[in-house]
C-alpha cells in the first residue's frame, strides 16, 4: 500500500518534474524543492501534539506517528529512526522518460552532494521526501526549541548502495559500519535529537 507522501507526490509530478528538468542550478532547484514540500507538508498535516521527544519515539516505535502516516513504517535504531521503505519508490517509472530516467535523475544527485556536503540523497525525490520530513519534525517540541530531521544515511532499493551524511553521523554519534549494518534491507536512516 502507498503511504501518504507517495501519493501527494504522484498528483503533483508535474509540478516537481517541471523544477527537475529546469535550466536552474542545484541549489535553486533544492530550494525550490524545499519550499514546495515544505508548503505542501504544511497543508496536510496539523502540528503533531508531544510533550518531549520521547513521546515522539514511543508513537514512532508504534507506527502511529504523523511521520510514519506520511513515509511508513520505520524503527528505532538508539537514537536513529530507519524507514522500512523508501516511499518515493512506488514513482520512479513516473519519471522516466522513454523507459529511461532524464539526465537529471544522476546529476542533480551529484550536484547535490558535492554542495551540500552535510547531507545524502540518492535520487531528486529524496529532496522532496526529506523536506517533508522535516516540516513535521520541527513540530516535536525539544525544550525552549524544535527537533530538525537531519538525514544520516540512504540506501537504494534496486542496488544495496548507501550514502551517508558526514553530519549526520557525526549528530547522531553513530559509525558507518554501525549503519550499514543497520540500514541493511531498508531505505533511509534520519536522526530527529
Amino acid at each position: 500500500m502507498p503511504s501518504e507522501l507517495t501519493r501527494i507526490v504522484k498528483e503533483r509530478q508535474n509540478e516537481f518534474k517541471s523544477v527537475l528538468s529546469s535550466n536552474s542550478s542545484t541549489v535553486e532547484k533544492t530550494v525550490t524543492l524545499r519550499r514546495m514540500a515544505r508548503g505542501i507538508a504544511s497543508d496536510y498535516f496539523d502540528e503533531m501534539h508531544y510533550a518531549n521527544i520521547e513521546e515522539f519515539y514511543n508513537d514512532y516505535r508504534a507506527g502511529r506517528s504523523a511521520i510514519s502516516d506520511l513515509e511508513g513504517k520505520g524503527v528505532v535504531h538508539g537514537d536513529v529512526l530507519i524507514l522500512n521503505n523508501c516511499p518515493m519508490a512506488p514513482l520512479f517509472g513516473d519519471f522516466k522518460d522513454n523507459g529511461d530516467f532524464p539526465g537529471y535523475w544522476s546529476e542533480l544527485p551529484q550536484s547535490f552532494m558535492r554542495e551540500f556536503k552535510n547531507e545524502s540523497i540518492l535520487h531528486p525525490l529524496c529532496i522532496v521526501h526529506q523536506s517533508f520530513r522535516d516540516e513535521l519534525a520541527k513540530k516535536i517540541p525539544k525544550g525552549n526549541s524544535f527537533v530538525h530531521s537531519v538525514a544520516v544515511a540512504c540506501r537504494s532499493g534496486s542496488n544495496g548502495k548507501v550514502v551517508f551524511s558526514e553530519f549526520g553521523l557525526q549528530l547522531s554519534g553513530r559509525s558507518r559500519e554501525e549503519i550499514q549494518e543497520a540500514i541493511d534491507g531498508k531505505a533511509c536512516a534520519f536522526y530527529v535529537r
